[in-house]
C-alpha cells in the first residue's frame, strides 16, 4: 500500500479533478455550484438596489427577481435542448451543456447606470412606490433592447469565433475572472475572514484541487454549510462587526406574470440610456463568442450563433416577466464540466431557483446566508477560467494574455476609485489637485468598453506577433473608430457612446476621446507601412 497521498486524475485542459461516483452526483454537485453562482449575482442585484439607492424590496422581489429567474429558466432550457441537439449531430455523449444565468457587469451597470438612477430621480416628484414602478418599467424596456441588439449580433457569432485569435477570446474571459470573479470575490471573502476562509479552502480543496471530501461530501454544500454554522456560533457569541441575527422576513410567494410594460416603455425614457445598453448588449454577446470558445477547448463544440441567438430570446423572456438585467452564458462552463456535469445539472438548478424563488425563499437566503460563504464559489469558477487561458491557447501567444487581462484590471480599480470619491463631499472633490483629476478620467476612459478593449488589445498583438500586420492594422483602426463612438473608452461616467461631432462640454476631458483615437489610427498607420516593407508579412 503506498504512502503517497491521494492525488487527482488528470483531465487534459482542465487539469485534476476527482468527479462524484456517479452521473446523478456529479450533476448535482455541479447543479449546486451553479446555483450558488446565480444567486450570489441576485443578491447583488438587491444588495445595490436596497442598499445604494433604497429601492423598495417589494418590487425587487416580488417583481424583479421573478423575472429574472423566468428568464433563466426558460435559457436553460433552451440550452439543454441545444446540447442534445449537438449530442445527435456530433455524437459527443460527453458534452456538457452551457449554463446560463445573469450577467455581473450588466449587473452592475443596470443598477448602478440605469434602476437606481431612474428611481433617484423620479423619488421626489413620483413618491417611493410610483417611481420604483417607473424605474423597474425603464429596467424592462432597456433588457428588451440588450435582446434585441444580441440577436442582430449573433448573426456574427461564427465569424467572430473563426476570425479571432483563439488567445483573444480566452484572454477576456481571464480578465473577467481576474477582477470581478477572483479580486470581488477574494475581497468579499476576506470581509468575514473566520468563515470566508473555511469556505473558500473547501472549494479550493474539493472543486479546485479535485480532492475527494470524506463520504464523498460535496464541496460547495459542505462549505456553505460550515460557515453558516460558525458565522451564527460567532453571532451568539458576540464576535464583533458583521456577526449579527439578521431579522428573517416571511415567506412571500411571487410568481411572475408576463407584462406588455416593458415593451411599451421602448421608446419612452429609455431611450436615453441607449448609449449605455448597446456597449453593453455588445460585451455580452461577445463574451458569449467566449464561452464557445472555451468550450472547445476542452471538446464541446457548440454554434456560437445558436448560442448567441438562446442567449438574446432568454434575455427577452426575462425581461417581459419582469426582469431588468439580461442572461448571459456562464463561463462556469469548465467548472462544471471537470465536476463531471452534463446535461441535466444546469436545468435541474433552474428548476430548483424556479421553486425556491416562487415561493420567497431567495429573499430569505440572502437574509440568512451570509455573502462570505457564497463568494468561494466564484473564484473556482474564476481558477477554471485561468487555468483554460493559460493551456487552451498558444504558449507563444502568452504575451496577449496580459493585454487581455488589463483592461479589467483598470475596470475594477476605476470602479473602487469611484466608489470612494462618490462618498468624499464636494468640498473634498474641490481640494483634489488637476493632475489628479486627469488621470482619474483617464482610468475612466480605459475602463469603459473593458472586454471590447480586451478583444482588440490581445488580437492585436497576437496579429502582430504571427506577422499579420494587415490584421493588426485593422485592428487598430477599428480601436480608433469604437473610441470615437464611445463603445470604448467612453469619456462619460455613464459609459454612453455618443457622436464625436456633438460631445458635451465636459470640461476640456472631451478633447481625450480625440487624442486616443488619434493614437490608434498612428499605430494603425504605422503596422501597414510595416506591412507595406515587409515581403515576409503575410495578409
Amino acid at each position: 500500500m503506498s504512502d503517497m497521498p491521494d492525488q487527482p486524475s488528470d483531465t487534459g485542459v482542465l487539469g485534476g479533478g476527482a468527479q462524484s461516483s456517479s452521473q446523478l452526483a456529479s450533476d448535482v454537485n455541479a447543479g449546486f455550484a451553479f446555483f450558488l453562482d446565480v444567486v450570489v449575482n441576485m443578491f447583488v442585484l438587491a444588495g445595490v438596489l436596497m442598499g445604494v439607492f433604497g429601492f423598495p424590496g417589494d418590487v425587487i422581489f416580488g417583481k424583479i427577481i421573478p423575472g429574472a429567474i423566468a428568464g433563466i429558466l426558460a435559457g436553460n432550457l433552451a440550452f439543454n435542448w441545444l446540447a442534445r441537439k449537438t449530442i445527435q449531430e456530433t455524437g459527443n455523449k460527453q458534452l456538457t451543456s452551457i449554463p446560463l444565468g445573469l450577467d455581473l457587469p450588466t449587473t452592475f451597470g443596470m443598477a448602478f447606470f440605469v434602476v437606481g438612477p431612474a428611481y433617484s430621480l423620479g423619488i421626489d416628484a413620483l413618491g417611493s412606490a410610483e417611481a420604483a414602478t417607473q424605474a423597474w418599467i425603464i429596467g424592462m424596456a432597456a433588457t428588451l433592447w440588450m435582446a434585441i441588439f444580441k440577436f442582430i449580433l449573433s448573426f456574427f457569432g461564427r465569424a467572430m469565433q473563426h476570425e479571432l485569435p483563439q488567445m483573444a477570446l480566452i484572454g477576456a474571459m481571464a480578465g473577467i475572472a481576474t477582477v470581478w470573479l477572483g479580486a470581488e470575490a477574494i475581497y468579499g471573502i476576506f470581509e468575514l475572514p473566520e468563515v470566508g476562509i473555511l469556505a473558500l479552502v473547501i472549494m479550493a480543496f474539493s472543486l479546485i484541487a479535485g480532492h475527494r471530501l470524506p463520504f464523498n461530501m460535496p464541496g460547495a454544500v459542505l462549505a456553505i454549510i460550515a460557515g453558516t454554522i460558525i458565522y451564527y456560533i460567532l453571532a451568539y457569541f458576540g464576535a464583533g462587526d458583521g456577526y449579527v441575527f439578521q431579522p428573517i422576513p416571511d415567506f412571500s410567494p411571487a410568481i411572475p406574470l408576463p407584462t406588455v410594460d416593458g415593451i411599451l416603455g421602448m421608446f419612452g425614457p429609455v431611450t436615453n440610456y441607449i448609449g449605455i445598453i448597446i456597449p453593453f448588449a455588445l460585451l455580452i454577446a461577445a463574451s458569449a463568442v467566449n464561452v464557445v470558445a472555451g468550450a472547445k477547448v476542452i471538446g464541446d463544440e457548440y454554434n456560437p450563433a445558436i448560442v448567441v441567438r438562446l442567449d438574446a430570446a432568454a434575455t427577452a423572456v426575462g425581461a417581459l416577466f419582469g426582469g431588468v438585467v439580461q442572461t448571459t452564458p456562464y463561463f462556469g462552463h469548465a467548472t462544471y464540466k471537470r465536476m463531471g456535469a452534463k446535461t441535466n445539472y444546469a436545468l435541474g438548478a433552474a428548476g430548483a431557483m424556479t421553486v425556491i424563488g416562487f415561493v420567497g425563499a431567495v429573499e430569505v437566503a440572502s437574509m440568512i446566508i451570509p455573502a462570505a460563504v457564497l463568494k468561494p464559489i466564484l473564484v473556482v469558477v474564476a481558477s477554471d477560467i485561468m487555468r483554460l487561458a493559460f493551456s487552451g491557447g498558444s504558449v507563444r501567444h502568452a504575451p496577449a494574455l496580459l493585454f487581455a487581462i488589463v483592461p479589467a484590471i483598470l475596470n475594477y480599480t476605476y470602479t473602487k476609485v469611484s466608489g470612494l470619491y462618490g462618498i468624499i463631499g464636494d468640498k473634498a472633490q474641490m481640494a483634489l489637485p488637476a493632475d489628479w483629476m486627469a488621470g482619474y478620467a483617464l482610468l475612466g476612459a480605459m475602463s469603459r468598453g473593458y472586454i471590447l478593449t480586451s478583444l482588440i488589445w490581445a488580437a492585436l498583438l497576437v496579429w502582430v506577433m504571427d506577422r499579420r500586420l494587415m490584421r493588426a492594422a485593422g485592428a487598430a483602426f477599428a480601436a480608433a473608430i469604437f473610441t470615437e463612438f464611445g463603445i470604448i473608452h467612453s469619456v462619460l461616467t455613464s459609459s454612453g457612446m455618443y457622436l464625436p461631432w456633438a460631445l458635451p462640454d465636459l470640461g476640456g476631458q472631451e478633447l481625450l476621446v480625440h487624442r486616443l483615437a488619434a493614437g490608434y489610427v498612428i499605430a494603425g498607420l504605422m503596422l501597414f507601412g510595416f506591412h507595406l516593407t515587409n515581403k515576409e508579412t503575410s495578409a
